[in-house]
């Protein structure tokens, strides 16, 4: 119910839920609120509402910057092989009889990532 929320430094369990039965369900909701809007929260004053606020911001910076290395990363291992650079090209792996699985397999040493 409020676990996400919880992720932003300086809200704990009460305050989770306080800011959810306020209608602040989501991170993004934190970072875009005025200090004056979360210091009508029980538990909440001006100038925690500050510093939280700060911190969601920065959480969601954070995850950002991570979303995009791992962007690269994924691009990267898709055209190269991470074992011996070899070209990866798309193929399909038999599992079964009814079964199969498209994969990107390295032309070189076999390795393979689901696609």
């Amino acid at each position: 119910m409020s676990d996400e929320i919880e992720r932003v430094r300086g809200i704990g369990p009460v305050a989770a839920v306080n800011l959810f039965k306020a209608g602040v369900k989501s991170i993004e909701q934190v970072a875009s609120s005025k200090p004056e809007e979360l210091a009508w929260i029980k538990g909440i004053g001006v100038k925690s509402a500050r510093k939280i606020i700060e911190n969601a911001n920065e959480l969601l910076k954070l995850e950002k910057n991570i979303q995009q290395v791992l962007n690269a990363i994924k691009e990267n291992f898709t055209k190269n092989c991470p074992k011996c650079n070899g070209l990866m090209q798309s193929k399909f792996i038999i599992l079964g009889p009814e079964r199969r699985l498209r994969v990107k397999q390295c032309s070189l040493c076999k390795f393979y990532l689901p696609e």
